[in-house]
Order: structure tokens, then sequence, then C-alpha cells
């Protein structure tokens, strides 16, 4: 039986369920942990939660032969293997924007190209692809946020090209985050940029249609896997994962995707990466019939669905790749304070902001970069976000704030 306690009541060797609140409000990706020393159970207070879900009854004392596993928590304790790495590599976001740019151009032209050459009847050429996937995994290496903030710029109609491409920057960016290595982090990137070729089979009034589809138009719809595997395997050097990615990413864990209706890990591990990945940047995307959601709430939704339509795991690690607040998106300080999320630091729930209006006296303010990261005597300034706002009621447009429109 499950019972709520405060947060003082808590020992270590308890099991946590639960917390009292929802995922963005605290710092932990997985909210079931045991307790294992007071530094936990301070850590947790310090985030403000009041209450927690245990099970009634539990013995309080961890078992000696089946230690639990450490909790994976957004904010980093100590450096993970290849964080030095990362640092000697990490360029600052307004350098690699430059890069960026060039490398989504190339990205975007490659899939014309290919979509082009599909709906011409010709055979399938991966070469361009293959090195516009190299200078995106290149790209995501130097400062992933450079790349993915650019994923933001759409054009209406040029909506399946930039989506082909947005999906390959999302996978590499959450298989690199998973610790895939380049080969795997590439083939999986290939297969983003690949995974809608057979939406050319389909009639653009039907890929496009505003209003519901009928149900001879939604298999129609359905059959671009069918018809993207098939297209694919002439290509006798396609990697495996590219296929995973194509036939898989509208299955979905409980079973109600298609085109085979799979079921938890039934689904390849690819597969299960390209439906989150891919749901997410459509549900962000403006459409011809819709405007595309914050990407704070299409992550809130994903959490949702993570209990049903999505692995639950992976895609709290999408959101660990992605940041609890993406670059772009307009967030509050404690201060008051309005700013634009430049880019992530190791302390996901601490990004560099960038400030451009002061909500307590009613006016913008002169724009300045500050690390939320960084302590008071390492030049921080003690501030924190304590939300995210909608940058349309505040008349704010981040992308020309970060000077990217």
């Amino acid at each position: 039986m499950i019972k709520k306690i405060a947060v003082k009541e808590l020992q270590i060797g308890m099991r946590i369920e639960r917390f009292d609140g929802g995922w963005l409000e605290h710092p932990f990706i997985f909210s079931r942990r045991t307790i294992k020393n007071e530094a936990e159970i301070a850590r947790i207070r310090e985030w403000g939660i009041t209450h927690v879900y245990i099970e009634d009854g539990q013995d309080v004392e961890p078992e000696p032969a089946k230690p639990p596993p450490p909790p994976v928590v957004l904010e980093r304790a100590a450096p993970e293997p290849g964080r030095i790495d990362w640092e000697l590599k990490h360029v600052p976001i307004s350098h690699e924007l430059v890069h960026a740019r060039k490398v989504r151009e190339q990205a975007t032209q490659a899939a014309k190209g290919i979509m082009a050459s599909i709906q011409a009847g010709e055979k399938l050429e991966t070469k361009e692809a293959e090195a516009a996937v190299k200078e995106m995994d290149d790209s995501l290496v130097h400062n992933k946020d450079a790349l993915l903030l650019l994923m933001r710029l759409r054009k209406k109609d040029e909506y399946t090209f930039e989506h082909s491409v947005s999906v390959g920057v999302l996978l590499m960016a959450f298989a690199r985050a998973m610790g895939f290595d380049q080969e795997a982090t590439r083939n999986i990137g290939l297969g983003g940029l690949l995974h809608d070729v057979g939406k050319m089979a389909v009639p653009l009034g039907i890929l496009n249609k505003p209003g519901a589809l009928s149900e001879e138009e939604f298999r129609q719809i359905q059959q671009h896997v069918v018809k993207a595997r098939k297209i694919l395997l002439a290509n006798h050097h396609m990697p495996p994962s590219v296929l995973q990615v194509a036939m898989e990413h509208h299955e979905r864990f409980d079973g109600t995707g298609y085109p085979r209706g799979l079921t938890g890990e039934a689904i390849s591990l690819g597969g299960r990466m390209a439906s989150i990945v891919d749901v997410f940047d459509a549900l962000t995307a403006d459409r011809c019939y819709h405007k595309g959601l914050e990407q704070v709430e299409v992550l809130r939704k994903l959490y949702g669905w993570s209990k049903s339509h999505f692995d639950d795991g992976l895609v709290q690690l999408f959101i660990k790749c992605i940041g609890i607040y993406p670059p772009g998106t307009l967030v509050k300080l404690e201060s008051g304070m309005l700013g634009v999320v430049v880019e992530s630091t190791d302390k996901l729930l601490r990004p560099v902001v960038r400030l451009v209006y002061d909500t307590t006296q009613d006016w913008a303010v002169p724009q300045k970069d500050i690390d939320l990261s960084k302590p008071l005597d390492q030049g921080g300034s003690g501030d924190r976000i304590v939300g995210y706002e909608s940058a349309k009621l505040w008349r704010i447009n981040p992308l020309k704030v970060l000077g990217l429109s």
C-alpha cells in the first residue's frame, strides 16, 4: 500500500515511489529511488519538495545483499566518462551557429535531392545524405544547442524536408547522450534523415489535408513506412538501424502503432527512440493546418504518454538530452526577470539565459547573458528559473532575441 509522508519523516533505506509534484518541479530524472544517505534527503528538501509517496510498511533498512542501483539525476555530481573530451571539443554557441547554418542548409538540400529522385522513380543514392549526416554529427559534438536552435526555424511549405533533417539531428543528439559510438550515431542519424522517404508515394493532398482523414486516406498514410522499407532495401548497403528507424517510427510501446502493432522491446531501440523524436518534432513545428506547440509543452505531453505509447526510460533520457528548458524557451527567474534560454549547461535546470525583460518594473532591459549554473563565488547571479512563459503573451520573439530571425 502506498502512503504519503512528509519529507521530514524520510529515513535512510526508504524507497520513494514518487514525489508529490510534477516532473518539472524537481531535478531528478527518475522519481523511484531508495534513500542512501542524509545528503539525498537534504537535496530533496532543498528543491522544495514537502511530501513523497512510499510503500507503507516497508523495511527502512536496505538489503545488504541487494543494494539498489545508484539514482540517475539531472544534475551530475561528478564528470561522466568523456566529459573532458567534451570540454576540449565544445565551441561557444555564438561561434558554432555560423557553422551550423551551413550544415543545416547542406542537410536540407540533401533531403530535397533524395525526395526528388524518389519521386522521379530513380534509385536511392545516399552519398550526399551521408556527407550531411557527418557534418551534422560534427556540429553536435562541438555544441549540440546550435543545430537544435536552428531546427526551430521552419518554413511551412518545406515541412517534409525540414522535418527529416530535424529528426536526424534530434536522433543523433539523443544517441550521443546515450553513449552511442560514432558509427551507430551516424547510422541512426541517416535513418532519421531518410525515415519519411515513403511519403513521396503518398499524394500531397492527403499529407497536407487540414481536416480528418477518411479510413482510406489514413490507410495510404500508414503505407508510407512500408514503402520506405522497400525504397531503402533497394540500396543493398543500407545499415539495419536505418531500416528500423524508417519502419518502426510509428510503432507504439503499447501496441497501438503501425504498421505491425509491435509492443515493448519487440520494437528496436532505434525504433523506440525515433517514435519519441518524430512526435516531438511534429508537434513543435508549424504546419499549414496547425500552430506548433512550445517545446516544454510537448515534453510534458511525452512524459504523460510515456506510461503508454512510449518507452518510459527513453522518454526521460530524451528530456535529459533536450533539456527541461530547451534553448529558445522564454523563462521567468526568481528575481522577476524574463530571459531566453541560450544553451544548456551540465546542470540542466540552470542553463545560460539571455535577460530581456524585468516584470517587476514592467520594462525591457539591456540584453545580458547569465550562466545560472555558476555559483556566486564564481561570478554567478544566484538567480534560478521558476517556470517557463508564453512568448506570444509577452510579445517576445525568442529566436529574434537570439539573433536567428
